[in-house]
């Protein structure tokens, strides 16, 4: 067995570990809600105050 043998099923053997984690995680949402907008004719003066109107809201 060559070393590119082992490191190729070590390799798999990872991604199949780290699938199966991610597949069985609590933390991910089952249901997602909400809306996306997107304009894409705004300066990035009129982001930024958007932006600002956001974060002042959150407070």
């Amino acid at each position: 067995m060559g070393i590119g043998d082992y490191d190729q099923r070590e390799y798999e053997r990872r991604e199949r570990t780290i699938s199966e984690i991610e597949s069985d995680s609590d933390d991910q949402p089952n249901e997602y809600r909400g809306k996306i907008t997107f304009d894409g004719g705004s300066s990035t003066g009129e982001l930024l105050e958007k932006f600002q109107k956001i974060k002042s809201n959150e407070s």
